[in-house]
Order: structure tokens, then sequence, then C-alpha cells
């Protein structure tokens, strides 16, 4: 037995299903109670379901971006384990980051050597470092998130300079973190970030100049499969081999 077929078992599908259908459910529950809530409060039927169908709209094209996750992680992780991280918590950065520390910690050098030469007792190592690692923010939340919501919103009300510059310093400092290890990789990941950068300047133009308020949501799903199309077509015109 490899391990791709571990990564793509039965039994695998089926407990993924599971918690997937459990999470959905969850989802129905609350909706039930967001609306029975919206009653309460008087808010027309009209005004019910004008937010449901924007919600869902809204929810497609974003929802691009995670199956591209899925796609790029199907080859290194199979497809129910990637499929369930996508579908909770997770996002594509921090999936491939964290499968990655946990490889090298286990002594690989790569995704590559691991598939090659990897053993099945290092997928439970890397399904728990990739679900433990995230669950911070959640426990956070617990504790904190009423607090920081509310001085959030308060410090929303001051237009304030500080608060417009520390927001760039954290976007920036984040992309110096991983623009550069990225770019140094290969000429096709450099290629590649500049493409999605393009896309995203352009899509960012075009919403300010043609007040398309909504392109901006999809900016980043644009960008992503920009990205990708630019990738594989420099790969194939053998750029950087």
């Amino acid at each position: 037995m490899n391990l791709f077929d571990i990564l793509n078992s039965k039994l695998l599908y089926i407990l993924v299903g599971a918690g997937l259908v459990f999470i959905f459910c969850l989802c129905i529950f609350f909706c039930k109670r967001a609306m029975t809530r919206a009653k309460e409060l008087n808010i027309s039927d009209d005004k019910i379901k004008s937010a449901i169908r924007t919600s869902v709209v809204f929810s497609i094209v974003p929802s691009i971006s995670i199956i591209i996750g899925l796609i790029t992680l199907a080859p290194l992780l199979g497809v129910p384990w990637p499929w369930f991280r996508l579908s909770v918590v997770g996002s594509l950065p921090y999936e491939l980051s964290a499968a990655d520390l946990s490889i090298k910690g286990a002594g690989y050098a790569s995704f590559e050597d691991f598939i090659a030469n990897g053993v099945p007792s290092v997928i439970g190592a890397i399904m728990f470092v990739m679900s433990i690692a995230i669950m911070a923010g959640m426990v956070f939340n617990i504790f904190a998130l009423k607090k920081v919501h509310t001085s959030v919103l308060k410090a929303g009300e001051k237009d304030t300079p500080f608060m417009d510059l520390a927001l760039s310093v954290l976007i920036i400092g984040m992309m110096s973190v991983f623009v550069p290890i990225q770019s140094v990789k290969s000429i096709i990941h450099l290629l590649t970030i500049i493409v999605s950068a393009i896309i995203t300047v352009v899509c960012s133009k075009i919403a300010t100049k043609y007040n398309i308020s909504w392109l901006n949501d999809f900016t980043m799903s644009f960008a992503l499969i920009g990205g990708m199309a630019a990738a594989v077509i420099f790969t194939n015109m053998g750029i950087g081999g």
C-alpha cells in the first residue's frame, strides 16, 4: 500500500463526508435561527430572501479559489483531506505551509521526497499539525473575540492616520514574508506572482473607474485563476526549464 492508497482511501472519504455533513447541518441550524431572529426584529420576508439570494450569488465566484486550492493540494495530499481542510477553516497558503513544515520536520526534503520515500505513519503527523496549528485562532476567539470586535468597532469610528498606517504595515509585513520566498524558487514562480499582481491591479482599477464594487470581492479569485493559467503556460513554454 502506497501513500496515496491511504490519502485517497474510502475510509477517509467516509470520515470527511461525515464531518462535512455535520458542518452543513450546523449551517442550516444557525440559518434557521438567524431567520427566526430576523422575524422577531420585524424584518420583512422580502429582505430576508434578498439577503439569502445575495449571499448565495456572492459566494459562488470566491469559492473558485477553494476549488483551485483543492486542485493544488490533491497531487500532494490526495483529495479527501484537502477537501475537508479547505471546506472548514483552512486556506491554501496555510495548508501548504503547515504540511511542508510537517514533512521537513519528519526528515524529508520536500513534498516530492515525501511522496517518493514517505512512510504511512507521517500522514497522521501531517494531518495533526495542519489541524492543531490553526485551532489557536478559534480558541482565541472563544475568549477574546467579543472584546477585540468591540475595540475594532470603536477604532473604526475614529478616522485616525495611525489605524490606516497600522493596517498598511500589517499587509506589507505579510507580503514581505511570503512573496520573496516564492519569488526566488524559480523564474516561473516569479512570473506567476507578477501576472497575479497585474491582474489584481487591473481589477482594482476597473472597479474604481467604473464603480463596480462587487469586483473587489472577486479580485482574489481572478488573480488565482490567472496566475495558475500563466504558470501552466510558462511551464509548457519551457521557461526556466
